[in-house]
């Protein structure tokens, strides 16, 4: 995998760096060393006990927070994203300017996007998914593009924010659906126009507006009804092309 190979190499080059300034350290690289070779050759069990032995024993030490890093891979691999977010976030705290914060985001973005797919699956009634990964998906991507605009991982990472910014706007139309079968109007009218002012861009955006005017109705608004009936006769009014 080229993310793979590109970090193998950074780590060994990071590594060198810190053989002058930290030469009794030498059994701690020896342990890493031993413990990279075995996350290459995917013996991710015996890698951990390494990674996580070394930041036992060396704590603060770079050779700790570049552990931390392979430890998220490690997870990220095993798809344990509760603990790849942990060791990616302990690496942002421990080396907040490393040259490797890009990739460090893009995993987190992906492994936020992994959690959200499994929540697809794995829960029975779509109204109350746990949406907290999409979230994150979406703060993770505002630091990502605040602090590295230009750089490629970024691109990498923009079909995942579509999806999460999609998927968010999905939920809250079922949820605003869910409180207009059971007649909450108040509750869908507010959902619904949540939906039509922070995801614009929603490719359902005039099924999320009809349903709105079918609140309003319900709700006894006919006046708001009428409005936001123009509102979307006017928006998705025919292209009159000469």
């Amino acid at each position: 995998m080229k993310k793979s190979g590109l970090l193998f190499f950074t780590a060994i080059m990071i590594l060198q760096g810190c053989t002058g300034e930290e030469t009794h350290r030498l059994p701690a690289q020896e342990v890493y060393y031993k413990a990279l070779m075995q996350f290459e050759e995917q013996s991710f069990k015996e890698a951990k006990i390494g990674f996580e032995k070394v930041i036992e024993e060396n704590p603060g030490t770079r050779l700790a927070t570049v552990s931390y890093l392979k430890l998220g891979d490690l997870n990220f691999a095993g798809t344990n994203w509760n603990e790849a977010e942990t060791n990616y976030q302990a690496f942002l705290t421990h080396s907040p300017n490393s040259h490797l914060t890009p990739y460090v985001l893009s995993q987190l973005i992906s492994l936020n996007y992994q959690r959200n797919v499994q929540g697809v699956f794995f829960r029975s009634r779509n109204f109350d998914r746990d949406m907290e990964p999409n979230r994150k998906i979406i703060e993770e991507y505002q630091r990502f593009f605040f602090l590295y605009a230009n750089n490629a991982y970024l691109q990498d990472t923009k079909e995942f924010l579509s999806r999460a910014q999609n998927d968010l706007a999905e939920h809250e139309f079922l949820v605003g659906n869910f409180y207009f079968e059971h007649k909450a109007y108040d509750s869908a009218i507010l959902r619904y126009l949540h939906l039509l002012k922070t995801y614009s861009q929603f490719p359902r955006v005039k099924e999320v507006g009809l349903r709105l005017v079918e609140a309003y109705k319900a709700n006894q608004q006919p006046h708001l009804a009428k409005e936001m009936q123009k509102a979307i006769e006017v928006r998705f009014a025919p292209s009159r092309n000469p």
